[in-house]
């Protein structure tokens, strides 16, 4: 569409200028491609920014529903990368979830991984929480499995004290009681197994040594 204003004729001569409406099209180029199929919804509050150099591909086959009580932010300082190889299949969040991605998270999901979890990642149970473990709780320890309990609990199993062939070591200032309806199974390799019957107290006196070759 083009708009021409005559601004002024010197000699019946009229030096016209053209002001004009390019089309922009909306070219394969193009790093951000929605196809007719998918259903994408950004509300108002949502902040959305994506950089020039990220890729943001979403093909026809995906049904992507952001609805208006999540916050979806991405940085610029993310790196988010998602590979034509890659299947990312119908992926929805629900309206009560809040889905936030920090500025200090570096996000890559390359081409040969499906669902990798980086390294910075922890799952840790700190020391300042409370694990308890009630009267009918099964309490099972397997070979490779490393079990602290903190030093508000009376009771410490170290990593040096738990390997996998472990010699279970009890210490005198500990004080460990389990109770009758306590289900305690210490993997095979330890050979310790205390039944519902059995109402085990020790006190802060003695020292309990069980090695490898006991069977308790």
């Amino acid at each position: 569409m083009r708009l021409s204003f005559v601004l002024g004729c010197q000699n019946a001569v009229p030096w016209c200028y053209t002001i004009q409406l390019l089309e922009l099209d909306s070219s394969e180029s193009h790093n951000l491609r929605i196809s007719e199929y998918p259903n994408l919804r950004i509300s108002e509050s949502q902040n959305l920014r994506i950089s020039e150099s990220q890729n943001l591909r979403i093909s026809e086959s995906q049904n992507l529903r952001i609805s208006e009580s999540q916050n979806l932010r991405i940085s610029e300082s993310q790196n988010l990368q998602i590979s034509e190889s890659q299947n990312l299949r119908i992926f929805r969040i629900l309206e009560s979830q809040n889905f936030r991605i920090p500025e200090s998270q570096n996000l890559r999901i390359s081409e040969s991984q499906n669902s990798r979890i980086s390294e910075s990642q922890n799952s840790r149970i700190s020391e300042s929480q409370n694990f308890g473990i009630s009267e009918f709780q099964n309490l099972r320890i397997s070979e490779f499995q490393y079990l602290r309990i903190s030093t508000s609990q009376n009771s410490r199993i170290s990593e040096s004290q738990i390997s996998e062939y472990p010699n279970l070591r009890i210490s005198e200032s500990q004080n460990l009681r389990i109770s009758e309806s306590q289900n305690l199974r210490i993997s095979e390799s330890q050979n310790l197994r205390i039944s519902e019957s059995q109402n085990l107290r020790i006190s802060e006196s003695p020292n309990l040594r069980i090695s490898e070759s006991q069977n308790l």
